[in-house]
């Protein structure tokens, strides 16, 4: 395989996956859209992650990769129907690209079927065979792939390992193909299989198929071969080679062999394989083949490393599409559509002088033009569309027929180019079809100059907008289509760039607890009734944009999501933080308070579960086991401005990390002020919207210390 695997890495990876047969299924994953990874626990041994990478790939990989948070809707699909079910059969389906797993779940027998041609597609069917959803829906000449269809396999080819000297006689005989070229075909073994058979079996591979059938021991000889072939390849034991292409062979070696962790070597095989073979080369002098024990290993040390980034990947497009386009202000917008109309314009121009050429061109030419269509319908009379259509080949002066609009094209006379002409009309009226077609594009001409007039005005009064915006600093407001999942909470980013969310209200809390809690975050609370239910994340925060858009104004720092940040564990000032913000999103901040408590758990002590007689009311947990307290907090946080994948936004923190992160920024401290007030205040010097500044400020507030922030 180079890219996608073959019908005989199909087979070799079928017999690998055999010892799973019996193994149940954990949890089904969708790090990509290009990829499905389904963990599979085997009854002896340890968990491997089944890696299937549509349309390329599919092999066992024990390496640890992050998983997106928020499963996909095939994913749960996968979950609902095979979630602890056993694998009861894997197999290869006739001699194709195909593998099929059925499985023995809950709701009775699934089956999943993997295509590995084309760009692939994954396919659950239930115990009718039809399919209840496809990764992907499609249609073929011979089958249709959809939900609520029965699945059907396209058309096999031979199968290799059914060829005796018989078949290999019959298929041979009478073949005006090159031998390996027929074997290729015919026996469905593909180009390089067909050669090192030939090669295997002594022949010259050029030499004629038929010519090759009729000799009893060169069919012998192939028969012998191609059997030993096939039994090497569904040997599990025989392993696999990965295939590095180098200038040096030896220094290739020397570098592997020198290599201090899997990282070095997998970044060689980056570099250097080009395919994976479950059989040694014949040739291969120039080429380095690293021995694998398995077919898995050896496409796992190729593209493992690749596929294991994938939910980084995917995280990174996501971000390209979410931020706006380069430069996507309103003078930006106006300046595309501008040219656009403009362009339109000179069309329409353009469309008018050719249709007035043309009708003066047929009435300078009309009496040679009715003599034409007077013949010809004369002869489609007689003969008839499908005759004259045939005939009209030699005739000099037709160029081409259109039974369906029915009219022709011809050649006019003195360089007059050609012209369709509408069958039933004369040259006169025809002329007239093109005068009509010029005052209608003349109609649209004129619109489309009023609208190039008012494009301008708005443009020009746009780019004084923006001319006053960059004199004053103000940001450029971004119309979203929706908004950041952490938008919905209160949210901020603490030491470490880790993100801090907490709950606005109690449908809040437990949508914050339940979807994005996870093991290795924390929960903090302010030690207050009522207070806000809060997550502190360990992968998921903020990193540095490299490519800011160009519209941000000076002092504007650029940050991107990232879910995936490489930190083990919190420090001790993100722990701090967080608590000081869990504090500030309670009542203490509107009780005027100037000092609290707050406290942090691991999250497999917080619980919906109440003992007996007890009462847990919508937006409350139950927190078990000790609390690691924070004391001594104050209650004053810090705005500043930033722009997160493009949209510029208010953050809303600590002193300390917004005054780190933003260079513009301010200190906000408790108030009897309507924090409306401090809004409509931060919007004029900012140009942002109130409705993105009054979820960030916690509650009656006023701006005590400026820095830079409205000027």
């Amino acid at each position: 395989m180079r890219e996608q695997m073959t019908s005989f890495d199909i087979r070799r990876m079928v017999g690998e996956l055999q010892r799973f047969v019996g193994a149940r299924t954990k949890k089904s994953y969708q790090p990509h859209h290009e990829q499905i990874v389904l963990r599979l626990n085997p009854r002896e041994g340890v968990a491997r992650d089944l890696v299937i990478v549509r349309g390329q790939r599919l092999y066992l990989s024990g390496r640890d990769r992050p998983m997106p948070h928020q499963p996909s809707s095939f994913a749960m699909l996968l979950r609902k129907h095979l979630a602890n079910a056993r694998i009861d059969e894997i197999s290869q389906v006739g001699f194709d690209r195909i593998i099929s797993f059925v499985f023995d779940a809950k709701q009775g027998r699934r089956e999943l079927v993997v295509e590995c041609f084309r760009n692939g597609n994954l396919i659950l069917l239930d115990d009718d065979g039809v399919i209840i959803r496809p990764l992907t829906h499609a249609k073929y000449q011979h089958r249709v792939i959809k939900t609520g269809v029965e699945y059907q396999a396209p058309i096999s080819g031979a199968d290799p390992a059914t060829l005796g000297a018989g078949e290999l006689t019959e298929m041979l005989a009478g073949s005006e193909k090159t031998l390996s070229k027929e074997l290729a075909v015919s026996a469905n073994l593909g180009g390089a299989q067909a050669n090192s058979l030939c090669e295997m079996a002594g022949l010259d591979g050029e030499a004629s198929a038929s010519e090759a059938g009729a000799d009893s021991e060169a069919v012998e000889s192939l028969s012998a071969s191609l059997a030993a072939l096939m039994e090497e390849l569904v040997s599990v034991k025989a392993g696999a080679y990965l295939i590095c292409e180098t200038d040096s062979v030896d220094q290739l070696r020397a570098e592997l062999e020198a290599c201090a962790g899997q990282a070095q070597r997998d970044a060689l095989f980056a570099e250097h394989a080009i395919e994976v073979s479950a059989v040694l080369p014949l040739n291969n002098e120039r080429h380095l083949c690293v021995p694998f024990e398995t077919l898995s290993e050896a496409i796992d040390a190729w593209k493992g490393d690749h596929d294991s980034a994938a939910t980084e990947r995917r995280m990174q497009e996501k971000v390209r599409a979410e931020t706006p386009r380069a430069g996507e202000t309103e003078a930006f917008r106006l300046e595309r559509r501008l040219a656009g109309q403009q362009k339109a314009l000179e069309g329409f121009d353009v469309g008018i002088s050719a249709a007035q050429q043309m009708g003066k061109v047929i009435q300078s030419q009309a009496l040679h033009i009715d003599e034409l269509l007077a013949s010809f319908a004369a002869a489609l009379e007689e003969h008839g569309w499908e005759q004259l259509s045939v005939r009209s080949v030699d005739i000099e002066w037709m160029k081409a027929l259109d039974a369906k609009q029915k009219r022709l094209e011809v050649e006019l006379l003195d360089g007059g180019g050609r012209v369709w002409l509408e069958l039933g009309l004369s040259a006169q009226q025809n002329a007239q079809t093109h005068f009509a077609q010029a005052k209608r594009l003349k109609d649209k001409s004129v619109g489309a100059s009023e609208a190039v007039i008012i494009t301008k005005n708005l443009l020009e009064r746009a780019e004084k907008e923006k001319a006053v915006r960059e004199a004053t600093g103000h940001v450029t407001s971004i119309k979203r289509a929706r908004r950041f999942w952490f938008e919905r909470h209160r949210w901020t980013v603490v030491d470490g760039m880790h993100l801090f969310v907490g709950g606005r209200d109690a449908k809040g809390n437990d949508t914050l607890v339940k979807k994005h809690l996870r093991n290795e975050d924390l929960y903090f609370h302010a030690d207050l009734h009522g207070a806000a239910s809060c997550a502190l994340k360990l992968k998921v925060g903020l990193e540095p944009d490299p490519h800011p858009p160009p519209h941000l104004p000076e002092g504007v720092t650029s940050y991107r999501i990232c879910d995936a940040l490489e930190i083990g564990e919190f420090s001790d000032e993100a722990l701090t933080q967080s608590a000081n913000m869990a504090l500030i999103w309670s009542r203490g901040w509107t009780g005027g308070g100037g000092a609290g408590t707050a406290f942090w758990v691991r999250p497999g002590q917080v619980s919906k579960q109440a003992e007996t007689g007890e009462f847990v009311a919508k937006g409350a947990f139950i927190v078990r086991g000790a609390r690691n307290w924070v004391k001594d907090l104050e209650m004053v946080m810090g705005i500043g401005l930033v722009c997160i994948n493009g949209v510029p936004l208010l953050l809303g923190g600590t002193l300390e990390n917004v005054s780190h992160l933003c260079q513009r920024w301010a200190e906000v401290r408790p108030s009897r002020k309507r924090k409306e007030d401090a809004a409509n205040l931060i919007s004029k010097a900012t140009g942002l919207l109130t409705d993105d500044i009054l979820p960030v400020l916690p509650g009656a507030c006023e701006i005590a210390i400026d820095h830079g922030l409205l000027e």
